[in-house]
């Protein structure tokens, strides 16, 4: 049954002609390879990529990021994942499909992150999980911490009593953050020890962030 909705047009070749040749004027840059990137949240962790992609002057088709419009269980990210990839690849979408799809999501979810893995897995889909939080891989961008946190509150606490006191889930303005990205993919990925006792998983660490294969991801398509 049509939803009453007329299917979006394909972009002509005249129109992805002018929109290159905008870009090349402005200095922007188009990866070769397309990135989608849901976050679990609709606050820090867009607003950080969208920051993330003005430092890196990244063309916006180049990565996308949208959030879990409320929908939080690592299950439900994973699933709005899986329908943003299968309408990109759609012939009328008027877009290009994706190549790289990752899910990012906080570690607190535990076990719940591991029911989802075999529906990423099975779609090709990435995760970019920080235990407890995404708010503790913004705090590798100021210093290496390997402190436990009990919950997220624990890591905001320590973030806004340190270095950014106004820090707002839904408010921070990441761009004088994310130019200490480069210092927070070393941190993290020096931090990041499975334990075969405790377990391998980034929920299993605690604390621990793999955002940095993320970021990587997009530093590697920007070569």
């Amino acid at each position: 049954m049509s939803n009453g909705k007329k299917p979006k047009k394909p972009i002509s070749k005249k129109v992805l002609s002018q929109q290159k040749e905008l870009q090349r004027k402005r200095g922007v840059r188009e990866l070769a390879k397309r990135f989608l990137i849901v976050c679990e949240d609709d606050k820090s962790a867009p607003h950080y990529f969208e920051a993330l992609k003005k430092l890196f002057n990244l063309t916006a088709t180049s990565i996308v990021v949208v959030g879990s419009g409320g929908h939080t269980q690592p299950s439900q990210v994973v699933k709005r994942a899986i329908t943003r990839k299968a309408y990109a690849a759609e012939a009328d979408s008027g877009t290009e499909p994706f190549d790289h799809i990752w899910c990012v999501i906080d570690g607190d979810y535990g076990t719940k992150i591991n029911n989802a893995r075999a529906s990423a897995t099975a779609n090709g889909i990435e995760f970019a999980i920080s235990t407890p939080c995404f708010e503790y891989w913004v705090l590798l961008h100021f210093e290496e911490s390997a402190v436990p946190a009990i919950d997220c509150d624990a890591v905001i606490h320590t973030l806004k009593k340190k270095y950014s006191p106004e820090y707002d889930k839904g408010k921070c303005d990441f761009r004088p953050i994310v130019v200490n990205v480069h210092e927070a993919t070393k941190r993290a990925a020096k931090l990041r020890k499975p334990d075969l006792a405790l377990g391998t998983l980034p929920e299993d660490q605690n604390p621990c962030s793999e955002v940095y294969k993320l970021v990587n991801a997009i530093l590697s398509a920007a070569k």
